[in-house]
């Protein structure tokens, strides 16, 4: 288990707490180096993007030896890390890979997911000159993707591959958002097109059998038409034009991508109410949850339902043995005005439940008054 380690002043704690998940994220910055060899090609590339990224992007100049992104990257996480970096593009050459760019994005400071792109150079372009790209600086170009390979929606690896490196592409090229743009400010486009693959069966592990991406820039004009309100819109080609690969890829591991798309409420989003919803007709629908009821608290004595009725007693009666014969005498009792008669006794003696003594109600008081005087003892009554 980690020990939070608190900050020593009151510098580091902004820094600190300005790092931390915010309610609106700001543009990811860039950041931009190369190994300890970087031909022209990949140069060019790297101030390419070092153009469209502006004023969001850290260029370092230092040759970094002894950088190996897949197998170890542990010291582009640091570099990272130190210039406040979410996205980091290396270029680097060698005779296994030769003009090959890897872009990596981090969250919290660690990997998030990493591609690989092969730079295919043609003979004819080895030796042409320098080409940059002349944006202004925050300039938001538009972005268009074309090719099949971006609209598929399957569940193949192909399909999720294509997906990140959209992703990816969107995160280093689209700015910073921004809620409305002026149209006069739309100027460059972006062209990220993608080859049909030639075999659809092939190992797409080989780079040889993956689709070529070709990047192009134009630059838009805007010419009068015939309708008025609709322009005539002719697009440039500028700047430099490059011819990529796929080569390795690292998806992002389920759960730190989870936790990297997790929001809070947006400052325009509404405040939604929990357990309550809208149907598609429109009605409101809502849920309440109730926690578990405990039965043996309720009070059922009282409750004129839970009665029993003559009825149920008579029932019992009939179909038990002594038991039920003893509430059947308890009901007669209950007709009789709650006392026991001797009429009804076989025995001539007192019910089990008595004290001794019977009152009887009829015209054998008398006989009954002689009964008990002649039950006394034989000296009270010679008295």
């Amino acid at each position: 288990m980690l020990r939070e380690v608190k900050p020593r002043n009151a510098r580091t704690a902004r820094i600190v707490k300005a790092r931390e998940p915010q309610q609106v994220e700001s543009r990811k910055k860039v950041l931009l180096l190369h190994g300890s060899k970087c031909p022209q090609p990949v140069a060019t590339i790297l101030k390419t993007v070092h153009t469209l990224t502006k004023p969001d992007a850290v260029q370092l100049h230092k040759k970094n030896e002894n950088i190996y992104p897949f197998e170890d990257p542990s010291s582009l996480e640091f570099l990272a890390l130190k210039n406040e970096c979410g996205v980091v593009v290396f270029g680097t050459h060698s005779k296994k890979r030769p003009n090959n760019i890897t872009i990596m994005r981090t969250f919290d400071g660690k990997l998030l997911d990493m591609l690989e792109l092969l730079v295919l150079v043609p003979p004819e372009q080895q030796e042409k000159k320098d080409q940059l790209l002349q944006v202004g600086v925050a300039m938001k170009p538009l972005i268009l993707f074309s090719g099949s390979q971006w609209d598929d929606t399957s569940a193949s690896a192909q399909a999720a591959q294509y997906s990140t490196i959209k992703s990816i592409m969107l995160d280093l090229f689209q700015g910073e958002e921004i809620a409305s743009i002026d149209v006069a400010g739309l100027q460059f486009l972006l062209m990220i097109a993608a080859g049909e693959s030639s075999n659809a069966s092939a190992d797409i592990s080989d780079p040889t059998n993956k689709p070529v991406l070709h990047l192009r820039w134009y630059k838009i004009r805007t010419l009068r038409s015939e309708n008025p309100k609709i322009p005539r819109v002719e697009l440039d080609p500028v700047g430099p034009t490059f011819d990529f690969r796929v080569g390795r890829y690292r998806e992002a591991d389920a759960s730190a991508m989870r936790d990297a798309l997790r929001h809070g409420r947006r400052p325009n989003e509404a405040r939604t109410k929990k357990n309550i919803e809208t149907d598609l007709v429109g009605d409101k629908i809502g849920r309440v949850h109730l926690g578990k009821q405990d039965l043996s608290t309720l009070q059922t004595r009282k409750m004129k339902g839970l009665k029993r009725g003559r009825a149920d007693i008579e029932a019992d009666s009939q179909g038990d043995g002594s038991e039920n014969e003893d509430l059947g005498s308890g009901d007669d009792d209950l007709d009789d005005g709650g006392m026991e008669l001797d009429g009804d006794d076989s025995d001539g003696g007192s019910s089990g439940g008595g004290t001794g003594d019977e009152i009887s109600i009829g015209e054998d008081d008398d006989q009954e008054m002689e009964d008990v005087t002649d039950e006394k003892p034989k000296r009270q009554r010679l008295a």
